[in-house]
């Protein structure tokens, strides 16, 4: 992995990270040389993408990071196109749906609209999750180009330690791309059940929208789902690429 990379890879575990991280923290998780992590925080640090935190050697988000997060949601061409369209599929499904993109490391929720029924779900608006499991992630991964997800099994490599479980995971990125969602359950949070689609800029996928229920009140609508979901991501990909 390459210093671009490495220093991109850190700023995101950063951001991501709940509370405030040590250079050790950083060096473990993202198996890169301590002296290197030191380097690369300087460099964050002084571009204040990255700061010190009040308990002494963690560090944080700096101010760069946060002034970011405003003009994304008021300028983003994926949020002004996603709106309408989320919230149409919000009404007619009736259950949680979102709006979730990624980069190297995790997948990121942009945008949400929460059920008014009862479901426990992981994803929370800005706050990143695994890019190896749900439909989410899954379905993000497998319309990216094998150069790029080559550079995912690298990067999460530690998750991937066994050689088996690279090669289901392809399949399952395989089987995704064919037939143009995703569907998974359990695989996040216990018994909720994950429908998603990709949204497309050209040829390129930049998010997917998903659909999250209880399995209790959706196994018998997952042709439902599947429809609804497939439906709002090619409306969106149309509009997107009408700006």
């Amino acid at each position: 992995m390459n210093s671009i990379n490495r220093v991109l890879n850190i700023l995101s575990y950063i951001t991501s990270s709940t509370d405030p991280v040590t250079p050790q923290m950083i060096s473990k998780s993202l198996n890169i040389p301590i002296s290197t992590v030191y380097r690369l925080l300087a460099i964050l640090i002084n571009w204040e993408f990255v700061t010190y935190a009040k308990q002494y050697g963690t560090y944080t988000v700096g101010a760069q990071s946060i002034k970011t997060q405003e003009k994304y949601y008021h300028h983003s061409l994926l949020m002004n196109s996603s709106k309408l369209e989320l919230q149409a599929l919000s009404r007619k499904t009736q259950e949680t749906v979102a709006i979730i993109t990624s980069n190297l490391c995790e997948t990121i929720c942009v945008n949400m609209i929460e059920s008014t029924q009862a479901l426990r779900c992981s994803f929370v608006i800005g706050r990143g999750n695994t890019l190896i499991k749900g439909a989410s992630a899954k379905t993000l991964l497998a319309f990216r180009n094998e150069d790029y997800q080559s550079l995912v099994f690298e990067t999460l490599e530690q998750q991937l330690q066994l050689s088996e479980n690279i090669a289901q995971l392809k399949l399952a990125l395989t089987n995704i791309r064919q037939q143009g969602f995703g569907v998974s359950l359990s695989e996040i949070d216990d018994g909720v059940l994950g429908v998603s689609a990709p949204i497309f800029k050209g040829n390129d996928v930049i998010a997917v929208v998903s659909v999250m229920a209880p399995e209790f009140r959706s196994t018998h609508r997952i042709d439902e789902f599947i429809s609804e979901t497939c439906q709002a991501a090619d409306n969106m990909t149309k509009l997107i690429n009408l700006e």
